[in-house]
C-alpha cells in the first residue's frame, strides 16, 4: 500500500457543480490502490450485526476546543460524534453528500445553494438547519484556535437560511479548496458551543453521542438512537481510552481489552502487521509527512545553504527503516502521489550526499555552526527521528543539541512561530487540494508560518494555485515545487499514513479524506 503510487490520477473538484441527492454515499469511498477494512472484512462471519461496545485507545486527550482546527487527537470524535455538509470520496477528492443532500454551485463557483437534510437532530434534541451552517461559518473566522481552513472562511461574504433546509454561501472570489473546508467542518451546536471548549458539552448530531468525558482519561460514547442514517451505527457504543504510552496500548490491543488503536508508533504498528488475530490498516489519504522545520530568523538556519545542506545530510532510508517501521516513501515534497502537485522526479530530488551537505556549509560560513533541534518528548516516533537527524548533522560537522519539550509547550512554540532552531514534526494536508497546504497548513502557512518564512513570490503562488485554472496553475505547481526545493524551510523527509491497528473481529472501519474515523457502518463479529 505504502510505497507504491496510486492507479490512476486524482482529479480536482470542479467549479461548477449540480449533486443530485440519488447518489450512494457508499460507493467509492477507497482509493482501490489500497485496501480498506471495509474492502477485507465485509461479507465474512454472516454480516453486519447490531450490538456490542467498541473499546479503542489513543495516545493524547481529545481537544474539545480545537474541534474547529483539524488536529490529530480529535479523530477519533471529529466523525463518530459530528458530521460535516459534505465527505470527499477518497478516488476523485469530490464532494459527495452528507448533512448537504444535494448542492448548485454557480457564479462562476462563488455561490453555493445547499439543500439540507430534514431529518436531522442534535444529540440534544433540537433540529438541525440552516442557521446552524450559518453559525458555523461565522464561527469558523472568529476561531481563536487557529482553524487551518481559516483562509476559505474569510473569503465568504454572505451566508444565510434561504429556505426553511436551504442554505446560500457567497464567496468574494471563487477558490480551490472550498470542498477541503466543508470536509473539515465539524457541524458543533450553536446552543452548547461555550461549554465545548472545556469538554463539559460535547453535542454534535453524528452516529454517537458523548455519555462521559473524563479529561486524560477517557471518553463514553453511546449510539444515537435518532442517528438519520436508518439502522446506524451497529455499536452500541464506544469507550476512548487515553494510553500516553504507545507500548501500554500495544499491550491493551494483544490482551483483547481493545479492538482498535489509533496511531501507533509506526515499529509498534509495524509489529501488529503479521500477528495472527490482529490487521494493521494503513489510511489510504497517505496524509501524514514527517519533516524537519527551520526558523529561517534563527542563525545559520537564517542561510538557505544552510538549510539545503540539511536536506542532503538527513538518511530518509535510515529513518523510514529505523523510525516508522518501514510505513512510507521518501519525499522531499510535501504532497501525497496522485494530487495535482505530486511531481514524483522532484519529489526525489534530496537524497543521501554528506559531500554535498559539507560543501554547502563551508560555502555559507556555517562548517562549525551549532544547532538546537526540538521535538515533543511524548511522541516516541518524532524522538525516533531527531536523534537520527542528530547523528546525521553530526556527521557533517554541525553540533546539533536535541531539545525535547512537553507536548503542550512544543505545541504552543510551533504555533507562535518561536522554537528557535531546527524542529521535528508530521503535517498533513498534502492530500487535499493544494492551495489548502499553503493557504492554510501551519507549516506552511504562506501569510505566515511556523518557520517564519515569508517571500512575496511564495505569497503569488499560494494565490495562484488558490485561485487559478488551466495552464497557469500547472505552471504554478511547477515554480511551487521549485520553491519549496529550494528554500527548504520544510525539509520533508517521509511521506506516510495515519494507521489503525485492530483485531480481526472489528469490521467495516472507514475513515474520512482527512482520516476521522468513521463507524456509521462498523461492528464486531
Amino acid at each position: 500500500m505504502t510505497g507504491q503510487r496510486g492507479q490512476g490520477q486524482r482529479r480536482q473538484p470542479a467549479r461548477r457543480t449540480v449533486l443530485a441527492a440519488g447518489l450512494s454515499l457508499g460507493a467509492g469511498l477507497l482509493n482501490t490502490a489500497c485496501r480498506s477494512a471495509v474492502a477485507e472484512q465485509q461479507g465474512s462471519g454472516g454480516g453486519p450485526r447490531h450490538g456490542g461496545t467498541l473499546h479503542m485507545v489513543q495516545g493524547t486527550d481529545i481537544l474539545p476546543a480545537f474541534l474547529l482546527s483539524q488536529i490529530n487527537p480529535n479523530f477519533s470524535v471529529s466523525r463518530t460524534v459530528f458530521n460535516t455538509l459534505t465527505e470527499l470520496d477518497h478516488r476523485t477528492l469530490r464532494p459527495r453528500p452528507s448533512l448537504a443532500k444535494s448542492w448548485r454551485v454557480s457564479d462562476g463557483g462563488r455561490t453555493y445553494v445547499f439543500q439540507l437534510r430534514d431529518d436531522v437532530t442534535f444529540h440534544s434534541g433540537r433540529p438541525f438547519g440552516p442557521d446552524d451552517v450559518v453559525f458555523v461559518l461565522d464561527h469558523l473566522t472568529k476561531d481563536t484556535t487557529s482553524s487551518q481552513v481559516k483562509a476559505v472562511a474569510q473569503q465568504v461574504t454572505s451566508a444565510e437560511r434561504t429556505g426553511g433546509h436551504e442554505v446560500t454561501v457567497g464567496f468574494g472570489k471563487a477558490v480551490s479548496n472550498v470542498w477541503d473546508m466543508f470536509e473539515m467542518m465539524v457541524l458543533i451546536d450553536r446552543e452548547s458551543v461555550t461549554d465545548l471548549a472545556s469538554g463539559r458539552e460535547i453535542i454534535g448530531a453524528g452516529p454517537f453521542t458523548v455519555e462521559s468525558y473524563q479529561p486524560g482519561s477517557s471518553i463514553s460514547l453511546k449510539r444515537n438512537r435518532h442517528y438519520w442514517k436508518p439502522g446506524r451505527p451497529y455499536l452500541d457504543g464506544i469507550e476512548i481510552a487515553i494510553a500516553a504510552q504507545s507500548s501500554s496500548a500495544v499491550a491493551s490491543l494483544r490482551s483483547g481489552q481493545t479492538h482498535l488503536a489509533l496511531d501507533l508508533s509506526p515499529l509498534d504498528a509495524a509489529g501488529i502487521r503479521d500477528r495472527p488475530g490482529f490487521r494493521l490498516v494503513q489510511s489510504d489519504a497517505h496524509d501524514l509527512t514527517y519533516y524537519i522545520g527551520a526558523n529561517v530568523e534563527v542563525p545559520p538556519l537564517d542561510k538557505v545553504e544552510v538549510r539545503q545542506a540539511v536536506a542532503w545530510a538527513i538518511d530518509r532510508k535510515r529513518v523510514l527503516a529505523q523510525a516508522l517501521g518501514g510505513i512510507g516513501r521518501p519525499s522531499s515534497l510535501p504532497w501525497s502521489p496522485g494530487t495535482a502537485a505530486w511531481d514524483p522526479d522532484r519529489a526525489a530530488a534530496y537524497t543521501l550526499n554528506p559531500e554535498k551537505a559539507k560543501r554547502l556549509l563551508r560555502q555559507s560560513g556555517a562548517a562549525d555552526a551549532k544547532v538546537d533541534l526540538y521535538y515533543s518528548n511524548t511522541l516516541a516516533t518524532n524522538a525516533a527521528i531527531a536523534q537520527i537527524v542528530q547523528a546525521n548533522l553530526e556527521d557533517v560537522g554541525l553540533t546539533c543539541r536535541l531539545q525535547p519539550k512537553q507536548d503542550a509547550e512544543y505545541q504552543k512554540m510551533f504555533v507562535s512561530g518561536k522554537i528557535p532552531g531546527l524542529f521535528v514534526n508530521g503535517h498533513g494536508f498534502g492530500q487535499l487540494t493544494p492551495s489548502t497546504l499553503v493557504k492554510g497548513s501551519w507549516p506552511f502557512n504562506a501569510q505566515q508560518n511556523a518557520s517564519n518564512f515569508r517571500d512575496p513570490e511564495y505569497s503569488r503562488l499560494a494565490d495562484e494555485i488558490w485561485t487559478g485554472e488551466g495552464d497557469a496553475l500547472t505552471a504554478a505547481y511547477r515554480d511551487l515545487n521549485q520553491l519549496f526545493l529550494k528554500q527548504q524551510f520544510v525539509i520533508d523527509l517521509i511521506n506516510s499514513t495515519h494507521t489503525y491497528a485492530i483485531q480481526a473481529s472489528l469490521k467495516g472501519l472507514a475513515w474520512t479524506m482527512y482520516d476521522g474515523i468513521d463507524l456509521d457502518h462498523a461492528y464486531l463479529a
